[in-house]
């Protein structure tokens, strides 16, 4: 995919039925991460997931799609437990950062994701990609 360099703003948000803590646990645990943070149909291998849960920690995975490698590395820029964080990562788009809030709310936890500057030909499919993730998320804490 050729990519314009032209980019936007997405928002999107979910109520989970869990605890926040428990919501924060299955985002910042590799083995739990794996089973939601891709959209359905593309696999994420345990061994390329580094999460390291602290302001200029690591934020990477390898994403499989139709067979093609798609490495994700950013970088924590602000990060506090159990409440929010923001990641930057450059190398997929030069002020890209994405920023995934935890609100404890009736009935779980609302999930807020904003990501800013990111190229307008991902915008299309990001809400698909969220609602996807969202789906498994909620059967992994479903599962307890």
């Amino acid at each position: 995919m050729e990519i314009s360099g032209e980019t936007g703003t997405f928002t999107i948000s979910r109520i989970v039925a869990a605890p926040v803590e428990r919501v924060w646990e299955a985002y910042m645990t590799p083995e739990q991460f794996v089973q939601f943070w891709a959209p359905a149909m593309v696999e994420i291998p345990l061994d390329s997931v580094v999460i390291e849960p602290r302001v200029g920690g690591r934020f990477e995975c390898t994403m499989i799609v139709n067979g093609e490698a798609n490495h994700n590395a950013g970088t924590f820029v602000e990060f506090v437990e159990n409440s929010y964080f923001r990641f930057g990562e450059p190398a997929f788009s030069e002020g890209f950062s994405s920023i995934m809030a935890f609100t404890s709310v009736e009935g779980g936890t609302q999930i807020d994701v904003e990501q800013v500057g990111i190229p307008v030909e991902f915008l299309g499919g990001a809400n698909e990609g969220f609602t996807s993730v969202f789906d498994q998320l909620e059967a992994l804490l479903a599962k307890g």
